[in-house]
């Protein structure tokens, strides 16, 4: 074969290699995998080694899933690697759908990492408090996206105490009261402080028999993220309308008793939180309302058994300013809808809730309550308190 020939031959199979994609149906291991291809070939001048690389890379996003739990799409290998489930393909069918759960006694630096009770969906049955343990992915990482899919725990004792199961999230930038009930559907935000490990753990007592679950979804926010929660809020909605819920907020009242022997409070103590909302593009003020058909839709302060429907849910049930001082909601510079006139107060509590709306930016709500949340000899009795479900409405400029 003359040198020509050989230099020919060798330019051909040069650009046959360097034009060659890898894709899953070939390869396990992808995503953000370099994949070296080397060729020997061997004359009389010896080896000449041909270092053509070809990468396939697609991004680790979020992939649909047949049940409650979405999946981040990784390359097989990554997803073994994290003892994580694949459910599916993604990107083309060049990544897989990868489903990252954790339970008790576990950390975690995945994004997207669900943490569950053992067993979920069954029952947990209580024991050693349940902990994961959540390090930053990396240094661009701002927040903690708490979702609370499915969680259920014990009703807090009748003064609004968490005295038998609890979930406690330490270790962050930002205060979390400690949570008991039925918190199904709330997300919750929390600041990174720094490279510290945020703490999530959920105490559930061995001696209480109860249907107790959880499934919490964990997302990690960057600092640019458009869906980080701002500064000192511990939850945020967006949308033009929603609907804003206590913790643990229900109809049915909490069958035990408080330490005064009244109908026990859903409501929990020792709250202390805002609820911030995006002002959508093109929208300037806020309205504020109870949730349609629920009478019990703003039941913060008062006596629920003791009013009847003509009370609760009403204006005759609405309390605010100067007689709302031990659980309240807090609404800045509010105007009454019904007679654009201000409400001359920004507190709000008792057993129904008048229609107000503000222009006050940013748009956020706040909710204190009190350590005892019964009824006692120095304060108007709380009996079967619920909390709030306000829906929202914002308005154009």
């Amino acid at each position: 074969m003359s040198e020509k020939l050989f230099l020919i031959i060798i330019a051909a199979s040069s650009v046959a290699v360097a034009s060659f994609t890898v894709y899953e149906d070939n390869f396990d291991d992808i995503g953000e995998d370099t994949f070296d291809i080397d060729n020997t070939h061997s004359d009389r001048e010896g080896k000449i080694l041909f270092p053509f690389i070809s990468i396939v890379r697609f991004a680790n996003v979020d992939c649909a899933n047949t049940n409650t739990m979405n999946g981040t799409c990784l390359a097989r290998r990554e997803c073994n690697n994290l003892n994580g489930t694949i459910t599916g393909t993604c990107a083309n069918r060049r990544g897989r759908c990868c489903i990252v759960s954790r339970t008790c006694g576990s950390a975690t630096n995945v994004n997207n990492t669900y943490f569950t009770n053992p067993g979920y969906p069954a029952a947990y049955g209580g024991g050693p408090a349940c902990t994961i343990i959540v390090n930053r992915c990396n240094n661009n990482v701002c927040q903690l996206r708490i979702d609370l899919l499915d969680m259920v725990l014990a009703q807090p004792d009748g003064d609004g105490v968490c005295a038998t199961d609890m979930l406690t999230i330490t270790g962050g930038n930002t205060i979390v009261p400690i949570l008991c009930g039925d918190n199904t559907g709330q997300t919750l935000f929390v600041d990174f402080n720094g490279n510290a490990a945020i703490t999530i753990s959920v105490t559930a007592t061995l001696a209480t028999t109860f249907a107790r679950r959880w499934n919490i979804r964990l997302t990690q926010l960057g600092c640019d993220c458009p869906g980080i929660a701002p500064n000192g809020c511990l939850q945020y909605y967006t949308g033009v309308t929603g609907t804003i819920t206590s913790f643990n907020y229900g109809t049915t009242a909490n069958t035990i008793l408080s330490a005064s022997l009244v109908t026990g409070t859903r409501q929990l103590a020792n709250l202390n939180y805002g609820i911030c909302i995006r002002m959508e593009a093109g929208f300037c003020t806020i309205q504020y309302s109870q949730s349609p058909n629920d009478v019990f839709s703003f039941t913060v302060t008062g006596d629920v058994e003791g009013a009847d429907n003509t009370v609760l849910g009403t204006q005759i049930g609405a309390v605010n300013g100067a007689a709302c001082t031990t659980d309240f909601v807090v609404i800045p510079n509010p105007v009454v809808v019904a007679t654009n006139l201000p409400a001359g107060t920004d507190r709000f509590c008792g057993l129904g809730f008048v229609p107000v709306q503000t222009g006050a930016k940013p748009f956020v709500l706040y909710v204190v309550t009190d350590a005892n949340e019964g009824a006692t000899a120095v304060t108007p009795p709380d009996v079967a308190n619920r909390g709030f479900s306000l829906t929202y409405t914002q308005t154009g400029c």
